[in-house]
């Protein structure tokens, strides 16, 4: 699969929106960014977390790239083989989350540092259920990672029941899984997605993830082309039925993926850089909470009150995230992946698949 600079961009960018949304939510430096500055830090907080639309609709993008280069033979298979891309790193940057909250709450007292860990709250965050049992999370964007795994395995499931329903003839199954995927945006737009009580639950962010799945076939046929120009207007009469700004920011990254310019960029000297920070973007999402909890534990302990010094400890905090996200993902996360893809490992499902 040829990497997509555009891709790359929105991840890099997006991540670092996530950090500076969390950077203006919690802890006393945030608290004295926002008395300084009251309306750019609302501006952050209320706009920087839109980008995990973003993410949603890149996320969309990649699973139907994926599915459109192989089909899924065995739906239990697939979806351990995406709990496995997505939990081992998950779980062990919680540990280095929980490592740093241990450290800040003898110092931090605060409604925002997350309680010790139980047994059964670790084992919640393990399956990816803590949000379904109203479990209190153990680090921020905890909720974007189970909602992950929610709405591939939807989409595992629509590839399956295509196939099933075509008598194997790959033509008709392309199509029917489609136009599966459009009658669930469809179904997101004008009623998940409106209630916020679905919040917990894949059907709630389908849209956004299914445009991006969209996009990524509708140069594939002009059957495809048509299905992701309707899926377009549903999505704009959605927004004039009831406009919602992260609807409108997955919208139109769906629109930037699909008529993205297909031709060699020079990345010159940033193309290393660019590639990197895409790969350590989900390693930055999961480590950046740990690094916000350190500086704000020693901004308390030092008893620091000047707001362009609390800004200096935003931004360092911010590279500080970088650099963290990635040395995890090159010494922790990379490890991890090639740990469980040993042929040796869980071979008992494959033998049972």
């Amino acid at each position: 699969m040829q990497r997509s600079f555009t891709i790359d961009v929105l991840k890099v960018f997006a991540a670092q929106l996530i950090v500076w949304h969390h950077l203006s939510a919690y802890g006393l430096i945030a608290d004295t960014l926002h008395m300084q500055w009251p309306a750019l830090m609302e501006h952050v907080y209320r706009h920087a977390r839109l980008a995990v639309q973003v993410f949603l609709v890149i996320a969309g993008y990649l699973a139907a790239q994926s599915l459109s280069k192989r089909s899924i033979d065995h739906l239990g298979s697939s979806l351990f083989k995406r709990y496995l891309r997505l939990a081992p790193p998950f779980m062990a940057a919680l540990l280095w989350v929980m490592a740093t909250v241990a450290l800040a709450r003898p110092f931090v007292h605060a409604d925002w540092l997350p309680p010790a860990p139980q047994l059964l709250q670790w084992l919640a965050h393990a399956v990816l259920l803590s949000d379904l049992l109203n479990i209190p999370a153990l680090s921020s964007g905890v909720w974007y990672v189970a909602i992950d795994f929610q709405l591939y395995a939807l989409m595992a499931w629509m590839a399956v029941a295509a196939q099933r329903g075509s008598a194997g003839q790959r033509k008709f199954a392309t199509a029917a899984l489609s136009v599966c995927v459009l009658v669930f945006c469809g179904l997101s737009f004008y009623w998940f997605n409106r209630d916020d009580a679905w919040e917990h639950w894949a059907v709630y962010f389908f849209g956004a993830y299914g445009l991006g799945a969209l996009a990524a076939w509708c140069k594939r046929s002009p059957f495809d082309g048509a299905v992701f120009g309707l899926a377009v207007l549903l999505a704009l009469v959605s927004l004039w039925i009831d406009f919602r700004t992260r609807l409108s920011v997955a919208l139109v990254t769906a629109l930037v993926l699909a008529f993205k310019l297909q031709v060699q960029t020079q990345w010159g000297s940033w193309r290393h850089i660019t590639h990197r920070l895409a790969n350590s973007s989900y390693a930055q999402f999961l480590t950046h909470f740990g690094v916000i909890v350190l500086f704000n534990t020693l901004w308390t302990i030092e008893h620091f009150n000047h707001p362009l010094l609390a800004a200096c400890f935003a931004l360092l905090a911010w590279v500080c995230s970088i650099a963290i996200g990635l040395l995890f993902h090159e010494r922790v996360e990379k490890a991890l992946g090639e740990w469980v893809q040993q042929p040796q490992r869980f071979m008992f499902w494959r033998v049972s698949n």
